[in-house]
């Protein structure tokens, strides 16, 4: 046996060498000699595929198939035996590569004909923006076709890839194989080796087909030409006006047609619904048989609402469809002004992303019918073909197969509806790309004029637009502008002219913000007409957020206007606030500014003025009272060091002499004799007055000095009682006390 399969693969290589074997034939012979090839030459893809190089390959694979022929005739070989069998399968694999070559030979001699010279264009109906979509379709639809090929011959490609792989691996069993499995692994080689010619002669026939395809689609000149005719038609205005509703009422047609019969189903299959509802409810225990009439009934006129829906959207699709005809009818006759480009433009984009939206519920809804179709003919194939309720419920199918059918129709519709609006856009695109400076400003104009009276909303049956809206956020920031400038101007004036303290000029120059940002914001929502009754329902909503989610703001907003009215605390004024001192420099909306002696910022929300205890050193004027207090020891004269005391008060320039300095003397304290002296100073901070005591401190130490006079510190007196000896105790190293007593002189 193995003898005979080694006879055989000579015959086999022996006709191929005789043939003249080519690039891709060559594979499978290289598959049984150990030499494949990698990669291929264009050129040797080229000629594998011409008339004469397939001839050739054809007469040796029939002087193969006769070597098969005659094997199989051999003595010994059997339909049974696995030589036999092996030997069948060889001759149907080499009988597909016959047909292979058939299809190959017949396609490469039609390439190999001269092409036919261009064609005058030649319209054989009215020009028409359907007929243009129509030749557009046409060449689209050729590209796509060589885009389809070429995409099938990759992939043949790359399947001839792993079959030679798979060869490969089978040659190299062979070759590691014992001489009890070589006749097996032998055969396993062949069948690969043939795998992979079958496979090389679908690369050559994809091949084929490729170049067919793109000799058709390179023959596009003539529908290039028809296109340039009908165009030219439509430009010179050849044609009358209207020829693209024409075509579309035609198209309306049809569906309201089928709508109106869906119609006259639909109202049928009501009334047969409504006699067998009333007979199963005269007898709803007698028999099932009218319950499943009922459901199936049900269910066809489901079906035919699903066919009514569908035909009403279709025919509402085709009036938003009319405008976008209609608009490139007129684009390509020229018959438009520039301002109506940028309208079209954002029809056609608002027409495709309706497309995308109804594509995707095509989707969905034909998920759902085959879903509905399944299980219809589930239950129908239950039902006894003489039942009442099979006919209903294949009514039904056949109502739910046409929906099926028109949804499936419809994507294509869709798809096709698709590619002339992305037509249309490109017109549009071309034609504003070829616009004058002049065209483009104007264009610019309308669109930003269509911006500015795109309304937002209506308030009182009036428009209220983008252009309303910018007009009063620009009033308003002007207004805001304004008032900060009338404010300090009031403010300036309060000041200067009429020479008000810190605190009202404050006061007047909050005020007037206010009051003038109420009336400017009040001129702006006049300007852009916007009615002032809509703050009837603003001032409940303004109210509740009031009492919820604004109630500390407006108690320190409500504060700060108390504050600027009762004037307890003014700009300027020196207060203490919890321990600290500090000058308010600002009395806000919502806090006070304070600005402590140690150069601290402090923020104090309004209201704590009004709920808690606050210093205001500066209320009704700078006057402080403030002491210095002074002891001096025993035995020194005190009514010289009280007239000492007065004259250095009266020495200083800072101390008022009305309300008069007070000297006391306080108390016989335990170190000294205490005096304090009261006075008023003039100061608007402690700091000052800090330092007015600090001055009369260090008078009143130069005076004392002067006079023998000594400030008294804390001291005490120990007294010793030496009348009895002191005892002294003395403890020794161990622990053990050893004591004694002290004589006088120790």
């Amino acid at each position: 046996m193995t003898k005979r399969l080694q006879y055989l693969a000579v015959l086999v290589l022996a006709g191929l060498v005789l043939a003249g074997p080519t690039a891709l034939d060559a594979r499978a012979q290289n598959l049984l000699t150990g030499s494949v090839s990698e990669e291929e030459a264009p050129e040797e893809l080229l000629e594998a595929t011409s008339p004469a190089e397939i001839e050739r390959r054809t007469e040796a694979l029939a002087r193969e198939q006769a070597a098969i022929a005659l094997e199989v005739q051999q003595p010994g070989v059997t339909v049974s035996s696995l030589e036999g069998k092996h030997l069948a399968r060889s001759q149907e694999k080499l009988e597909q590569i016959e047909r292979l070559l058939e299809s190959q030979l017949r396609l490469a001699r039609v390439l190999d004909e001269p092409p036919e010279p261009p064609r005058e264009a030649v319209l054989d109906d009215e020009p028409s923006v359907f007929m243009l979509n129509a030749l557009y379709e046409q060449k689209a639809a050729a590209e796509s076709v060589v885009g389809e090929k070429r995409r099938h011959l990759e992939a043949a490609r790359e399947q001839l890839q792993n079959l030679e792989s798979r060869a490969r691996d089978a040659k190299s069993k062979l070759e590691e194989s014992a001489e009890q499995d070589r006749a097996r692994n032998e055969r396993a080689a062949r069948s690969a080796a043939l795998a992979v010619r079958i496979q090389a002669e679908q690369v050559n026939l994809l091949t084929l087909e490729l170049r067919a395809a793109q000799a058709e689609a390179a023959q596009g000149s003539d529908l290039d030409n028809r296109i340039a005719a009908v165009r030219e038609s439509l430009a010179s205005n050849d044609v009358e006006a209207g020829a693209a509703v024409r075509a579309l009422a035609q198209r309306e047609s049809a569906v309201q047609r089928d709508k109106s019969r869906a119609e006259r189903q639909l109202a049928t299959a009501e009334l047969r619904l409504e006699v067998e509802r009333k007979r199963y409810a005269a007898d709803p225990e007698a028999s099932g048989e009218a319950l499943a009439v009922v459901e199936a009934l049900t269910a066809y006129r489901d079906a035919l609402g699903k066919q009514i829906a569908l035909d009403t959207f279709e025919l509402d699709r085709l009036v938003s469809l009319r405008d976008i005809w209609l608009n490139w009818e007129a684009l390509l006759r020229g018959d438009y002004r520039p301002e109506d480009l940028p309208a079209w433009q954002e029809l056609a984009e608002r027409q495709l992303a309706d497309l995308r939206q109804t594509e995707a519920l095509r989707q969905a809804q034909v998920s759902d019918l085959q879903i509905r179709l399944e299980g219809l003919a589930s239950r129908i194939s239950q039902l006894p073909p003489q039942s009442q309720a099979r006919a209903a419920l294949q009514e039904a199918e056949e109502a739910l197969n046409k929906v099926y059918s028109e949804l499936l129709a419809a994507d294509l519709m869709l798809a096709a509806d698709r590619r002339m609006t992305v037509r249309f856009a490109d017109e549009i695109s071309a034609v504003t790309g070829d616009l004058s400076v002049l065209e483009h400003i104007a264009r610019f104009l309308q669109q930003a004029k269509s911006l500015w009276d795109f309304e937002i909303t209506t308030i009182d049956e009036a428009p209220f637009t983008v252009g309303s809206l910018t007009m009063g956020l620009f009033l308003f920031a002007a207004g805001l502008w304004a008032s900060r400038l009338g404010a300090s101007m009031v403010g300036r004036v309060a000041a200067h002219r009429l020479k008000l303290d810190p605190g009202a000029v404050q006061a007047m120059h909050t005020f007037s913000f206010y009051a003038l940002l109420i009336a400017f914001t009040l001129l702006a929502l006049r300007a852009v007409h916007f009615p002032l009754t809509a703050f009837t329902f603003l001032g409940g909503a303004l109210a509740i957020g009031v009492g919820f989610g604004s109630q500390n703001v407006m108690n320190n907003f409500i504060s700060g206007l108390i504050l600027m009215l009762e004037r307890p605390v003014r700009a300027q004024d020196v207060v203490e606030v919890d321990g600290s001192h500090g000058v308010i420099q600002k009395i806000g909306p919502r806090s006070t500014h304070i600005r402590s002696t140690d150069g601290r910022h402090i923020v104090v929300p309004n209201s704590f003025f009004l709920e808690s205890n606050v210093v205001n050193w500066t209320l009704s004027d700078d006057l402080m009272r403030t002491k210095v207090s002074v002891g001096v020891s025993y035995g020194s004269p005190t009514r010289l060091v009280k007239q000492l005391i007065e004259e250095v008060i009266a020495a200083e320039p800072l101390v008022l002499n009305q309300p008069a300095p007070r000297v006391i003397f306080d108390a016989f304290g335990d170190n000294a004799l205490n005096f304090d002296v009261y006075f008023w100073v003039e100061a608007r901070s402690p700091m000052a007055m800090n330092e007015v005591q600090s001055r009369i401190r260090f008078a009143i130490d130069d005076t004392f000095r002067e006079h023998n006079l000594v400030i008294a510190y804390p001291q005490r007196d120990v007294h010793l009682d030496s009348l009895s000896p002191v005892e002294v105790r003395l403890v020794g190293e161990r622990g053990g006390p050893a004591t004694g007593k002290a004589d006088d002189s120790a």
